[in-house]
């Protein structure tokens, strides 16, 4: 069976959906959307789909696909969402799921009722390094988590689009568009909800609309704590930068993003370079392993790999930190 699918956005996350399906020999994409003419046609070309400008004509008249992969604009979402369940599409959904926890809800409602698959997309999850911490946690090597720490620095620009650093079509700044990676992230590694958070917002530059750098505390229900750090300027800063710990009750695990995953405790000490997988599958190897599961899940009669109410989580805290946060 040849799942067809429909890419409504073909900028950065967007382009990356299409390698990561483009690689999987039961897919065809038919058809991508994205408002600039240039790049719809770029991107189609690329796998052979249909370029289209306005992602409600790709709905309209491609009337073979079976799912679509929503990378617009974050104020797009729910309306783009909601129009494909209704249309009997299962829907592998870009974070966030949409700028407010009520847009979230509209979404998973739709999907619901349509009785199509909804997938948030969390790609971070099928990293490497993320799976082997997943791994060693679930397994015990280090106890319950009990303090954890994230920080990232992801510089923000151009290649990012305009859309980006408008309110009204982001929803947010670099919470919404990179934090929300880490504290779904935190909420899978530690497993449970988060209950309480403390948190502040800034901005490095007085002409920035939305916020730049993001510092939290946060405390999960089962009494684990968090710090969370994130930051997105737009001056030259380097290559994204992101580093985890995770101390438990016997051990600790640090993760450095696209490079190593580590592990002390008393029964395990180890240390696994991850960098031969991206180099084995491609840097942005996760979007394929990512559409693997999307597309497994479908075809299977699975449940979700990563279902709305982790969407729902991950924005729900995004809120109550714009909510708890100071202006500045």
């Amino acid at each position: 069976m040849t799942l067809h699918v429909g890419i409504l956005g073909a900028g950065q996350a967007g382009a990356r959906h299409i390698t990561g399906f483009a690689a999987l020999g039961n897919v065809r994409i038919d058809a991508v959307a994205d408002p600039d003419p240039e790049r719809a046609y770029r991107e189609a070309s690329r796998c052979g789909a249909t370029p289209f400008q306005d992602w409600r004509d790709l709905l309209e008249t491609s009337t073979a696909l079976d799912a679509v992969v929503v990378a617009l604009p974050h104020h797009l979402h729910m309306e783009v969402a909601c129009m494909a369940a209704a249309r009997g599409l299962h829907v592998l959904m870009e974070k966030p799921m949409g700028t407010t926890v009520t847009e979230g809800l509209k979404i998973v409602e739709a999907c619901d009722q349509a009785k199509v698959m909804l997938m948030v997309g969390y790609v971070h999850r099928f990293r490497e390094e993320a799976l082997r911490a997943r791994e060693w946690i679930a397994t015990g090597h280090i106890g319950l988590p009990i303090n954890c720490a994230e920080t990232i620095a992801s510089p923000r620009g151009a290649h990012l689009g305009t859309w980006v650093n408008a309110p009204d079509h982001a929803g947010g700044g670099v919470l919404l568009y990179t934090g929300i990676h880490a504290l779904d992230r935190l909420l899978w590694l530690v497993d449970s909800p988060i209950s309480k958070v403390y948190g502040a917002i800034r901005r490095f530059s007085a002409a920035s609309q939305v916020e730049e750098t993001v510092a939290a505390l946060l405390e999960f229900t089962n009494q684990a704590t968090a710090t969370f750090s994130v930051n997105g300027p737009t001056y030259p800063c380097g290559l994204t930068g992101w580093r985890s710990e995770i101390y438990g009750t016997k051990g600790v695990i640090r993760i450095q993003a696209r490079h190593s995953v580590e592990i002390a405790s008393a029964g395990l000490v180890r240390q696994v370079d991850v960098t031969n997988v991206a180099a084995k599958s491609g840097v942005h190897y996760n979007f394929q392993r990512q559409a693997r599961a999307f597309v497994k899940a479908i075809q299977q009669g699975m449940d979700s790999p990563i279902p709305g109410q982790s969407g729902l989580s991950a924005l729900e805290v995004c809120q109550a930190i714009y909510h708890k946060s100071l202006p500045g």
